[in-house]
C-alpha cells in the first residue's frame, strides 16, 4: 500500500489487537506499507495534513451501481435520498419504488426527475419491504453488468463509503455481498450494529464479534475497536445498505414474499448456500434513525417478524431450538406484561402453522392491515383511561419484580396500583416486569401508550402459548418440508410478476 500525505508534520500509526504502534513521524510525502494477514489491522494518520491518499498497484475495474430504494409516504426522505444518490458519480441509475402513490404528483420529485435523468420512478401498491425491493431488483437485473445497492429511503450512505464497498467487492476473490456498519442518525457516533449472522440453533440474529450492545465511538481510535474482531462468519447483511456484485439477482433470484422482516436474512442464507461470502466493512457507515423495542415489538410489525422468523427457520431445516427460543420469549412477554406482543406472536404462529399455501405471497396487500386490526382490538380492551398518572418511574428490583408478576398472574384481577412509566427506547421485559400497568412515553414525556396488565389475561396468554408451541413441535418436520418445497416457487421473476399484476388489478 502506498500512502501519500500532503502537509504535516504527521504521524502514521498502526494497531493490532488493541495495541498501537508508531510507524513513522514528521514530514512524510510517501510511505510504503506492507499488508499481511497477520500484520496490523489498522493504519491511520494523525496531524495537520491537507490530504491523505491510499493506493495499491492492483488493477481493478469498478462496475456501475444501480440503487434500489423502496419508499412509502416519506416524501421528504425519498426526495433527499434520491438526490444524494443521483449526485454520486459511481451511481448510474436510481430506482425509486413508490408504494404510497404520492411521489408522481409531488412537485419536488418532478423537479428531481427533470434534473437527474438517472432517477427513475416506479409506482405500485404497498407490497411491503420485500415487494418494494423485489420490484427494484427485478428492474435492476435487466443490467447484469451493474452492482446493485439496496437502501432504505432514510438510510444515509456517503459516496466514499459506497466507493470503498464497491472496491472491496471488485477485489474479492469470491463473489461477496458487502454491507456497512449501522450508526444512529440521532447520535452519529453511536454504532448500533456491525457484522451479524443468523444463529442456526435459535434462528435469531446475533453479532458475529464481541459487540453485545450499541457503542458510542466518540473519542475512540482504532486500538479501542477490538470488539470488531470476528468470532464467526457472517451469513447475511441488513438491507439498510447492502451491495450485490453484478449478476447476483440473476444467479439467486428475488426475495421471499414476506412483506416485512427476514427477507434480507433469508436472501443472505440463500447466497451463503450458493457460495457467496458476506462482508461488513469497517471504515464505511450507514446512518439510520434508530429503532425502539416498543416500535418493533408492540406494533403490527411483531406479527410478521415472528411469523417470518419461524417460516425461514423451517424452510432452512432448523431444529426445534427455534421453538424453545420462541416459547421462552413468550413466557417473558407474559410475565412482563407485553401481552400485545404475545398476541401478535401467537397470530403469527397460527399463520405459519396453516402452511405456505394459505398466505405466502397472497397476504402482501393486507399483511399490515391484519396486524393493525389486532393491535386496535387489543388496545380497545386493555388501554387505561386518559389521563393516567404513573406511580413510579423506575423498574422494580428483579426479585421483587418476578414475585409481583407471578402473584398477579395467579390472583384475581384488581385495579392497577403500580403504574410504571417507561420511555419507548427502554421498553424491555426486564424494565416492565412487575408493573400492574405501563405508560410508554416519548422524548417529551408524553404518553404514547397506556395499558393494564391483568392476571386473567396473563393466564390466558400463557395457556395459548403452551398449546401453540406444543403444536409447533409436533408439526415441525412436516412444516419444514412444506416451506422448503414452497419457497423456491415464490422467488422467481414469474412468481413476482404475477403478484405485481394481481396487485395492480386489485388497485384499479
Amino acid at each position: 500500500m502506498t500512502l501519500e500525505i500532503e502537509g504535516g508534520p504527521a504521524r502514521v500509526w498502526s494497531a493490532r489487537s488493541g495495541k498501537r504502534h508508531l510507524v513513522a513521524g514528521g514530514i512524510i510525502k510517501t510511505l510504503q506499507l506492507r499488508l499481511e494477514a497477520d500484520g496490523p489491522e489498522w493504519f491511520w494518520v494523525e496531524g495537520t495534513v491537507r490530504s491523505v491518499a491510499w493506493s495499491t498497484e492492483v488493477a481493478v475495474k469498478l462496475p456501475p451501481v444501480t440503487v434500489v430504494m423502496p419508499t412509502r409516504l416519506r416524501e421528504q426522505d425519498a426526495v433527499a435520498q434520491s438526490e444524494r444518490f443521483a449526485q454520486m458519480g459511481i451511481v448510474h441509475q436510481v430506482l425509486v419504488i413508490d408504494q404510497g402513490g404520492t411521489l408522481a404528483a409531488l412537485p419536488a420529485f418532478s423537479r428531481l426527475l427533470a434534473n437527474h435523468p438517472k432517477v427513475r420512478l416506479i409506482s405500485q401498491p404497498n407490497l411491503g419491504g420485500s415487494g418494494g425491493y423485489a420490484r427494484g431488483m427485478l428492474e435492476a437485473s435487466r443490467n447484469d453488468a451493474a452492482a446493485v445497492l439496496l437502501s432504505d429511503d432514510d438510510a444515509v450512505l456517503s459516496e466514499e463509503s459506497l466507493h470503498r464497498m464497491l472496491t472491496y467487492q471488485a477485489l474479492a476473490t469470491r463473489p461477496t455481498i458487502v454491507g456497512a456498519p449501522l450508526f444512529s442518525a440521532a447520535q452519529p457516533t453511536r454504532l448500533i450494529t456491525h457484522t451479524e449472522m443468523v444463529d442456526a440453533r435459535a434462528f435469531q440474529w446475533r453479532s458475529t464479534n464481541r459487540m453485545r450492545d450499541t457503542m458510542d465511538l466518540a473519542g475512540t481510535s482504532p486500538p479501542d475497536w477490538t470488539f470488531i474482531t470476528a468470532g464467526s462468519r457472517a451469513n447475511y447483511t441488513g438491507w439498510w445498505g447492502t451491495l450485490f456484485p453484478p449478476g447476483t439477482i440473476s444467479d439467486l433470484g428475488l426475495p421471499a414474499p414476506l412483506f416485512l422482516k427476514w427477507d434480507d436474512a433469508e436472501y443472505g442464507l440463500r447466497a451463503t448456500a450458493h457460495g457467496y461470502d458476506h462482508a461488513v466493512l469497517p471504515g464505511t457507515a450507514v446512518h439510520h434513525p434508530p429503532w425502539t423495542a416498543y416500535r418493533t415489538q408492540m406494533t403490527w410489525t411483531a406479527r410478521v417478524l415472528h411469523r417470518n422468523r419461524l417460516v425461514i427457520a423451517a424452510a432452512y431445516g432448523s431444529g426445534r431450538g427455534v421453538i424453545l427460543s420462541s416459547l421462552l420469549h413468550q413466557v417473558k412477554h407474559v410475565l412482563s406484561g407485553h401481552l400485545l406482543t404475545a398476541e401478535l406472536w401467537e397470530d403469527g404462529i397460527e399463520a405459519m402453522c396453516a402452511g405456505p399455501e394459505t398466505w405466502m405471497g397472497d397476504d402482501l396487500q393486507h399483511a399490515r392491515t391484519d396486524g393493525d386490526q389486532l393491535v386496535r382490538a387489543w388496545h380497545h380492551d386493555h388501554d387505561l383511561p386518559a389521563p393516567t398518572s404513573p406511580t413510579r418511574r423506575t423498574p422494580f428490583a428483579l426479585p421483587s419484580a418476578m414475585l409481583r408478576a407471578v402473584l398477579r398472574m395467579l390472583r384475581s384481577d384488581h385495579a392497577p396500583r403500580a403504574i410504571l412509566a417507561v420511555h419507548a427506547d427502554d421498553v424491555h421485559w426486564r424494565t416492565t416486569l412487575g408493573a400492574d400497568a405501563v405508560l410508554v412515553t416519548d422524548d417529551e414525556g408524553s404518553t404514547v401508550s397506556a395499558f393494564s396488565v391483568r392476571g386473567s389475561d396473563m393466564r390466558r396468554a400463557l395457556r395459548r402459548s403452551l398449546r401453540s408451541h406444543l403444536g409447533l413441535a409436533v408439526q415441525w418436520r412436516s412444516l419444514c418440508r412444506r416451506y422448503r418445497t414452497a419457497l423456491p416457487r415464490h422467488i422467481t421473476p414469474d412468481a413476482w410478476n404475477a403478484l405485481f399484476a394481481a396487485a395492480s388489478t386489485e388497485r384499479t
